[in-house]
């Protein structure tokens, strides 16, 4: 660099100006760029987008991969566009400037300084030893430093120490003492301290015990006290040793680290005397939640579509999936029939019809280009379930998301309520009938009161049941009810809840009453149940759940019972309805806490219950087993 007056001199040695010319004549300049850096991508089109929203819509017209690492395709540059780029920055430090770098001093050829471990990673507070090899020259000392201020200590042998109370990426600098300018650095790594409890969720018949264990990372001292929340949930000793109450229950097993008590993890631990339990089976090949799950003639289940944010690092929201799945129960296993696009749907409905074909109705749909926004659609679709394949059937009359589907005793479905302008839009009124045999859609009756994230339920006489709900995603939920009758093509209103309720469940149980358990109330989740019976046209309070809970699910058992699991903030337990007692009972626990997941009861007898995850879906699934099973296992 020469400087002249005030203004820099930018000196192009030989070299520099003749890749210059060669990258002149290869690559045009981008836009935004300089006369000197020339960072020309490979794609033309990219080159010459001039702002954000002319970039999206570049980007979406790249074809993207059905893989799920990468959200965008990637930009890449020319190598010795990019040897232009730094030589053109590095020349452009100019002299007398106040904000200009300074100019380093070069080590003499032959000095170097190797630290080893060249990169670790340590807990808060704990040691490392350095070592540092220094070549071409006699004198092999060195001074030891922290790079950066607060990033830890470290003494002249190279005995390095982690902050305390402090995470990230800091370095540990040798510089030979005879050249200042030689040196060589260590990276250390101090993670953010994290704790693991487990199991994380067991259940135990009373006076049953475990033993936990507690797993801590961040931290040098990684004991941990041990304590229990409840007053009376049982006794646990320093060693992790838990047990467990003769009282049946829910209880919590607490960990705390030694060096940060306000580091903790637990476990819930389920007391019970039902012999139903959880247990794990395959896990979906890709994580979902809001999905669908239908049993098939073949006995296989159908998970279609649903939710995972998670699948892409910049959604923070309901992402829609567009991927299909079906579980085999013979081998415990799932197979992705339709891979991820990206473009994805959530709060559909499916429906198992007598032909065999599972009707795929409406939803919310959003991309991975435009996933802070979702529109209800009014598309369908087929899955026939003796061929495996897909096809397309009729649109719905109105776009809707969050509605409902029923299959009617004539074959036909009816479909009604749900949101019109995405999960922000307003409950519709309208319903419509869906004919298999026409494969349309036609209009029939108005409910009274538009609604969605209510429930429909098909009643031994033939008509449906539609109960709760709300108007839209920012209004109240609402206790009416209303009955829709097939052979009029109309709905009446019946009576209304104690409480209004949207997202609870309703089960048809064997003496032809529906059983409402749960949902979100204007304060909350909810722990009261309420029961409607046809013949009085009226609902009547019965046993509160033990927890409260939304989106969780309710499965009539071969026994009469209902079993309840899951819900609100991804809880583990479940609970039995028994309707000769009007009771809640605790049922064991599932392996993992999940919410908006689904609950399929297969021929033995046993649920499936697969994913979950309101916003970042899950891919675990279990199976319920009450102990009553069929002796065939698989039900074939």
């Amino acid at each position: 660099m020469i400087c002249t007056g005030a203004k820099p001199v930018l000196y192009k040695s030989p070299e520099f100006r003749k890749l210059h010319d060669q990258m002149e004549n290869r690559h045009r300049p981008g836009p935004h760029h300089g006369n000197l850096i020339h960072l020309a991508p490979v794609s033309a089109e990219l080159e010459q987008v001039r702002d954000t929203k002319r970039a999206k819509e570049v980007i979406m017209q790249c074809p993207r991969t059905m893989g799920r690492t990468r959200l965008f395709p990637e930009v890449r540059f020319h190598p010795k566009a990019i040897a232009l780029a730094i030589a053109a920055v590095m020349g452009s430090w100019g002299c007398g400037g106040g904000s200009a770098p300074p100019p380093s001093s070069t080590p003499p050829p032959g000095i170097s300084v190797t630290v080893t471990p060249d990169s670790t990673t340590l807990s808060q507070g704990a040691t490392q030893s350095f070592t540092a090899t220094v070549a071409g020259t006699a004198n092999t000392a060195v001074i030891w430093s922290v790079q950066e201020n607060g990033g830890g200590t470290i003494d002249s042998t190279g005995l390095y120490k982690a902050p305390e109370g402090t995470n990230g990426t800091f370095h540990v600098v040798a510089t030979s003492q005879a050249n200042s300018a030689a040196h060589g650095k260590g990276t250390v790594v101090v993670p953010m301290p994290q704790m693991t409890i487990s199991p994380a969720t067991v259940t135990l018949p009373p006076n049953g015990s475990q033993t936990f264990t507690a797993t801590v990372a961040g931290f040098a001292n990684t004991n941990v006290t041990w304590t229990i929340q409840e007053t009376a949930g049982g006794q646990i000793n320093g060693a992790g040793f838990y047990t467990a109450p003769g009282s049946v229950g829910f209880y919590h097993v607490v960990a705390a680290s030694a060096e940060d008590p306000t580091l903790t993890a637990n476990s819930k631990v389920t007391v019970t005397t039902s012999s139903g339990r959880f247990s794990p089976t395959g896990n979906l090949k890709v994580a979902r939640g809001l999905h669908t799950a239908t049993l098939l003639p073949n006995n296989k289940v159908l998970v279609a579509y649903g939710s995972n944010s998670s699948a892409y690092t910049d959604a923070t929201g309901y992402f829609g999936l567009s991927s299909v799945e079906v579980y085999d129960a013979s081998t415990g296993t799932f197979t992705e029939i339709v891979g991820d696009s990206g473009n994805g749907i959530f709060g559909h409905t499916a429906t198992l019809m007598p032909n065999g074909q599972v009707l795929l109705a409406g939803g919310f749909v959003n991309s991975a280009w435009d996933y802070e926004r979702s529109t209800s659609s009014n598309g369908a679709g087929l899955y026939d379930s003796a061929t495996g394949q897909f096809s397309g059937t009729g649109n719905m009359l109105v776009s809707r998301g969050g509605h409902t589907a029923t299959l009617l005793a004539n074959g036909k479905v009816l479909i009604a309520g749900g949101a019109d302008q995405g999960t922000t839009g307003t409950g519709v009124a309208s319903a419509e009938l869906y004919d298999p045999g026409t494969g349309t859609f036609t209009q029939t009756g108005s409910m009274a009161v538009g609604r969605f994230l209510h429930t429909a339920t098909l009643l031994q006489n033939g008509k449906v049941l539609i109960v709760g709900g709300a108007l839209t995603s920012a209004s109240a939920p609402v206790a009416t009810a209303e009955v829709y009758d097939p052979a009029t093509g109309s709905f009446t209103k019946t009576g209304a809840m104690a409480k209004a309720r949207e997202r609870h469940t309703a089960t048809l149980l064997a003496d032809g009453k529906v059983l409402i358990v749960g949902g979100t109330t204007s304060t909350g989740a909810a722990a009261t149940a309420e029961v409607y019976d046809p013949s009085t046209g009226s609902f009547s309070i019965t046993g509160l759940t033990v927890e409260a809970r939304t989106f969780h699910t309710a499965t009539l058992l071969p026994s009469g019972k209902v079993l309840v699991a899951g819900g609100g903030d991804e809880n583990s337990t479940a609970e039995l309805y028994d309707p000769a007692t009007g009771s809640f009972s605790i049922a064991g626990g599932m392996e993992i806490g999940r919410s908006g997941h689904t609950a399929t009861l297969l021929p033995n007898g046993s649920v499936l219950v697969v994913g979950g995850g309101i916003f970042a879906g899950l891919a675990t699934a279990e199976l319920y087993q009450s102990g009553t099973l069929s002796q065939d296992p698989w039900g074939y």
